[in-house]
């Protein structure tokens, strides 16, 4: 998932940097966190985890 959200964020970085600008997006800093969370992630500090939820009837 952090890679995905690396790719995307590279590839609008290229294709569309005034809509990025115009949303005060910065890529850097992003890149910065996706990266703390890739190592935190790689090191077990950080994990995924999946919530269900269920309606009563």
């Amino acid at each position: 998932m952090i890679d995905t959200i690396e790719a995307r964020l590279k590839l609008l970085r290229m294709t569309a940097p005034g809509q990025l600008d115009a949303a005060g997006v910065d890529v850097d800093a992003v890149l910065r966190h996706t990266r703390l969370a890739a190592e935190a992630t790689a090191n077990g500090t950080l994990g995924y985890a999946h919530l269900i939820a269920e309606k009563p009837a």
